[in-house]
Parts: C-alpha cells; structure tokens; sequence
C-alpha cells in the first residue's frame, strides 16, 4: 500500500474529514428554537409526589401494627398441654398411644421419667382404691 508523502511546512492545510454546513451557525438558533416549541414538556405534579409519600407512611403504620398482632396470634396457638392431655386421654387408650410410638420414642420417655419414691409413696396413700389395683 502506497502512502501519499505529505509535507507540513509546504502544505500546512490538512482536511479533517468533517465539514460543516453552509450558514449553520446563522440558522442555528432558529432551528433550535423550533425544535424546542416543537417538543411536549412533562409536567411533574407536586401532589404525585405527596401521594407517593402518604403510601409509603401508610404501608410502614400497617407493617407496625401487624407484626405484633401477628405475632401474639402465633403464641396463642399453641396447644396447652392440658387440653393435649385431655385429648389423648379421652381419644386413645393407653394400648393404642403404645402403638403410634417408635421404639426411640419409648426409650426417650423412659429416660425423661425420674422416679421419686416420696411422690409414689404419697400417690398410693391418696388412691381411694388402692386395693382394687392391688388385686387386679
């Protein structure tokens, strides 16, 4: 490929390859003006931005009171453990109860109960028919 010598001290002009148009800058603002009256202008509302505020307010008030409401509610359902012992002493007979439990569960219960020989002895003394148990 062939450059063309070029000299700057005998051709000091060097075309940059832009060009602008014929009586650009003396047409330039009038052509300006024009396209900016041409142009919709958007029109923000100050009420749009008092709404967006009012929402947010109302949106955190609301998250406040729900969060304990909801979190009492969730304590409350809890079972209590005498309507529990109601309910499987009411439902199932001792025989089925030993039935729906595994082998790990038995062993757990078994390990969990702590014999207190003061508290058998007084149940026993307190037992009406005791020897209707005795000779059963």
């Amino acid at each position: 490929m062939n450059m063309k010598p070029f000299d700057l001290h005998n051709k000091p002009k060097i075309e940059t390859g832009f060009k602008v148009p014929d009586n650009y800058f003396e047409n330039f603002e009038a052509k300006m003006l024009t396209q900016i009256s041409a142009k919709e202008t958007k029109v923000v509302s100050i009420f749009h931005r008092k709404q967006l505020w009012i929402s947010s307010i109302a949106a955190v008030l609301l998250v406040i009171i729900a969060l304990p409401v909801y979190f009492n509610l969730a304590k409350k359902s809890s079972l209590d453990e005498n309507a529990l012992e109601y309910y499987l002493t009411n439902e199932y007979s001792t025989y089925e109860l030993v039935d729906k439990l595994s082998d790990e569960d038995i062993s757990n219960l078994e390990s969990a109960i702590t014999i207190n020989d003061e508290v058998v002895e007084e149940y026993l003394i307190n037992t009406p028919n005791l020897d209707y148990y005795i000779n059963e």
